[in-house]
Parts: structure tokens; C-alpha cells; sequence
């Protein structure tokens, strides 16, 4: 195999293996915050090491929980002569009647390190009885049948929240980055003496601005990531800014439907001597 099927392959073990931590995790009751996961990954083509960022299991089922109408089959599974399971599930997008498999090949042993305890070096491996393998395998079937429902501009606007939301860099491919450039607040302006302030806004504005958010339709804000489109337009705001109006830090902190949260901001934004 050539240098980019051999680190494309490494990748794929490393987020396996990471996968199988976070089901093991959810398993002891611990609850998982981790929806993504960062590597830098050497690209021999280029010779330089790539920023990769991709959704985690927990990444992928709370994304496809948020855009909602994914619908998951029974599991299909085949014991294999290898000594492993085949698990096969079928995901359906019922907005938009789209299906599609996913499966996994899960051994039922697993590799387990032999370590000398004096050192603490590693001297060996072997292969024991996984306990687990069933609810690995069925967790990544569920998520290789889920991830292709997953549009992949969506999946890169979340990934992109996800990012903000722990403080690293947004994505450069985000195409949210271009239809929300970043809000910068310009210095206060001082009038020069001698000349009036700009008016008031007058009722005529006021009763504009209120007319636009009256248009707004429950449709248009099903979800958090269109409510926050809706926002934008209406005024102009980052997400960062609705998310504390709304006493939350990121979308994840909301427990509120989506249209309720557009009434609550409506209630703070619209001119309140025009309404009723």
C-alpha cells in the first residue's frame, strides 16, 4: 500500500479505537462530551501534517438527533467464520425519503497488551474474550448508517459549533464563516461641535422591524442551527450572543424547543413601545 492508503488506514483505526472508548465510557455511566475528534495527519503528498476534525459516535448521534426524522432499522446480524459479528442497520431520512446501510465487522476477542509489571514496558500482546464486542459493533453500525444521512454542510456548521464552543478554531472550509462574517463593534462616534445627533428611530422603523419578526414562521426555526440563520438576519447578532440572551452558552445548554426560544428573543428585541 502507498504512504496516503497507509495513513488514511492509520486514521480510521485511531477514531475505531476512540469510538470504542466513548461506548465503553457510556457504558460505566459517564456522560460523554467529547462530539468531536482532532488529529493532525501527515499527507505525504504535500508533505505537511493536515488538520483533521471529524464527528465522534456521540457527535453523530447528537447531530442526527437535532436534525431529526433519521429512523434506524432492526440490527441484521451474521456471526462470521472468523470469529467476529456482522451487523448491518438501515438508516431512513423520513423528510426526505433517502436510505441508506450501515455496518460494522466486529472481532469478538480483542488484543490486550502483556506489560512487565517491574518496568511497566510493554513485551508483548495477546488475545482475550471482548465482553463487550456486541454493543461496539452495534454503536458503529448505528453511526456508519446515520453519518451518510448527515448533509456534509451540515456536518461541517456543527462541527464548526463544536469548535467554538471548546475555544478552537472554526474550520476554514466553514461556509457559515461566509454568510455570517464576524460582527466587529466600531468605536463610538464623537459628533463634531456645532452639528445634531442622528435622529431616533421612529415608529415607522420601529413597526418595520417588529413586521419582520412577525413574519418569521414556526417552520422556519424547527431547529436551533436555523433559528440561529434567523437570528442572524434579523439582527445581525452571532449565535454566542442569542445563546446568552437565552441564559444557555452554547446550543448544547438548550432544553427549550427552538420556537420557543425565537418568541423569548422576539419578546427582547422587537421595539417594545409598538407592541400590543
Amino acid at each position: 500500500m502507498d504512504e496516503m492508503t497507509n495513513a488514511m488506514l492509520a486514521q480510521i483505526q485511531e477514531v475505531e479505537q476512540k469510538d470504542e472508548r466513548q461506548v465503553l465510557a457510556e457504558l460505566a455511566g459517564e456522560t460523554i462530551a467529547e462530539y468531536i475528534y482532532e488529529t493532525e495527519v501527515w499527507n505525504p503528498k504535500t508533505k505537511r501534517k493536515d488538520r483533521k476534525v471529524r464527528l465522534s459516535w456521540v457527535g453523530v448521534r447528537e447531530v442526527a438527533r437535532s436534525r431529526g426524522n433519521i429512523m434506524l432499522s432492526d440490527p441484521i446480524i451474521t456471526d462470521t467464520e472468523d470469529g467476529a459479528v456482522r451487523i448491518v442497520v438501515k438508516a431512513t431520512d423520513l423528510t426526505r425519503n433517502f436510505t441508506v446501510f450501515g455496518g460494522c465487522h466486529q472481532p469478538k476477542r480483542m488484543k490486550v497488551n502483556d506489560v512487565d509489571r517491574a518496568s511497566g514496558e510493554i513485551t508483548g500482546s495477546h488475545l482475550e474474550d471482548d465482553p463487550y464486542y456486541f454493543t461496539k459493533g452495534l454503536s458503529k453500525a448505528q453511526r456508519n448508517a446515520m453519518n451518510p444521512c448527515i448533509p456534509a454542510d451540515y456536518a461541517v456548521k456543527m462541527i464548526d459549533r463544536f469548535l467554538r464552543s471548546s475555544g478552537r478554531p472554526p474550520l476554514l472550509a466553514n461556509p457559515a464563516d461566509k454568510q455570517r462574517p464576524p460582527v466587529k463593534t466600531p468605536p463610538p462616534k464623537i459628533a463634531p461641535q456645532g452639528t445634531t445627533p442622528p435622529p431616533a428611530p421612529t415608529k415607522q422603523t420601529s413597526n418595520m422591524q417588529r413586521e419582520r419578526w412577525d413574519k418569521v414562521t414556526k417552520e422556519q426555526v424547527a431547529t436551533y442551527p436555523l433559528l440561529e440563520q434567523v437570528f442572524w438576519d434579523l439582527t445581525k447578532k452571532q449565535p454566542a450572543e442569542m445563546y446568552k440572551e437565552l441564559g444557555g452558552g452554547t446550543r448544547n445548554d438548550m432544553t427549550s424547543p427552538a420556537w420557543e426560544s425565537f418568541l423569548s428573543l422576539k419578546e427582547r428585541f422587537v421595539p417594545k413601545e409598538n407592541q400590543p
